[in-house]
């Protein structure tokens, strides 16, 4: 049911990519967009996506992470229902705004609920599954989105946050945070479900650990921890990923991945065919991760990925630099590499090492400002796209993404700490 919910997600930031073309054609849709509007829909989302995560820092302490998800799936859907009746502009703005929200609130929240249920020896593996859906999510725009109509889109996404409301009610909360509001035996119920066992001293044993978890968070001041010498270092370490993710220019690629692969039309195939594919290798390719991450661990892989994306980046920014005639396949071979490597390791481990380094307490307020960072550069990244394209070229954006994975590369050698199959109590030490 999570899952559902980053699927969902998926969808909102998927939409731009076949959208932006639509809203550019006489007759396609009722409204039309130029250049400067375009770069403002692309990265709006964003704005919603800085505003939410520290009140959803709170909420999921208070009210506990399944109303989080649940009350993301209601923005969601305001945000289609705003998609459908939209006869302008500035109304696609405001449905940007609340997917972003929805999207603060559920990177804010998914990646703790994940880490707080999932065993250690596959916990991994299964924040690996956030983004293989948030990857679908983009497929599922891509591959609709040239073919439909502008509203049949807006209905089948509309569809897919209903379902991702509905199912957050029988999700199951997590045993930790019904610990910490003293609902033992509610937490004692989701063990039995979630160890697949019924032996009460193996639960008895799981709640007694949790409780005393909780108990260390509730004896200590949240904001003072977070910044104390024995968690300061960690919590750059993931705001620096984060960082490191977004200029890799990953959000901006997306976004645009089928106005940039008007270049290499040819060979049979149109942009969009060629950015389906671009979707589906990708979506294929994290799911190599997943089964990588527990065995190889975090380091090894993060660090192939933020190599191997500069190299991708750079042979990229040579190509439309360049603009050799006759191999105009070449960017889309470069950035489907990189999309691929990123989805090994800098797509997944932000997620993983946000719900993995930090104790109950300061998880959410970590959690919340590694999203607002993580929203930030990703709006810089987004908005700039389109305005250095047009005014320098777009072999630049993709020099300043080689460059940002090179620096990225040296810093997660020297600080990014290897967490693999590490129980919670000791990742948080």
């Amino acid at each position: 049911s999570a899952s559902i919910a980053v699927l969902g997600v998926g969808c909102t930031v998927g939409w731009t990519t076949p959208i932006l073309k639509k809203l550019k054609k006489p007759d396609a849709t009722p409204i039309h967009i130029d250049a400067s509007q375009s770069s403002w829909l692309a990265a709006s989302h964003e704005v919603g996506h800085f505003l939410s995560p520290l009140p959803a820092g709170y909420a999921l302490v208070a009210f506990g992470r399944t109303k989080c998800i649940l009350v993301a799936s209601i923005f969601a859907c305001i945000g289609w229902i705003l998609v459908l009746v939209a006869k302008s502009v500035a109304v696609l703005y405001v449905s940007r705004l609340m997917f972003g929200i929805a999207m603060g609130i559920i990177f804010t929240t998914v990646p703790l609920y994940i880490a707080e249920v999932a065993p250690a020896s596959s916990r991994g593996a299964l924040s690996t599954l956030f983004q293989a859906m948030l990857f679908l999510g983009h497929l599922v725009e891509f591959s609709l989105g040239p073919y439909v109509h502008y509203d049949v889109l807006g209905y089948v996404s509309i569809a897919i946050a209903i379902f991702w409301l509905l199912a957050t009610f029988i999700l199951p909360e997590s045993p930790q945070y019904l610990v910490s509001v003293q609902k033992k035996d509610k937490a004692k119920k989701t063990l039995t479900w979630l160890l697949g066992t019924e032996d009460e001293e193996t639960i008895q044993k799981e709640v007694t650990r949790l409780d005393e978890i909780c108990q260390t968070a509730n004896n200590t001041r949240r904001w003072k921890e977070l910044f104390s010498s024995q968690y300061r270092t960690k919590l750059l370490v993931v705001i620096m990923v984060a960082i490191a993710q977004r200029f890799t220019g990953m959000s901006a690629v997306v976004a645009y991945a089928s106005m940039t692969f008007t270049s290499v039309e040819g060979g049979g195939m149109t942009s969009d065919e060629y950015t389906i594919l671009f979707g589906a290798i990708i979506f294929v390719f994290t799911f190599v991760s997943a089964a990588l991450i527990d065995k190889i661990g975090r380091r090894p892989l993060i660090l192939l990925s933020c190599a191997g994306c500069g190299i991708c980046h750079f042979i990229t920014c040579i190509f439309f630099y360049i603009k050799p005639a006759n191999i105009n396949w070449i960017p889309f071979v470069s950035i489907t590499a990189f999309s691929m490597l990123y989805s090994l390791g800098l797509g997944p481990i932000v997620n993983t090492l946000q719900g993995e380094l930090f104790p109950p307490n300061i998880k959410g307020l970590a959690s919340s400002l590694t999203t607002i960072v993580h929203a930030v550069a990703s709006f810089t990244v987004t908005k700039l796209f389109q305005v250095i394209r047009d005014s320098v070229g777009i072999y630049l954006n993709f020099l300043v993404f080689a460059i940002a994975c090179t620096i990225s590369t040296i810093f997660a050698y020297k600080l990014v700490p290897e967490t693999k199959r590490m129980q919670l109590v000791d990742t948080q030490k």
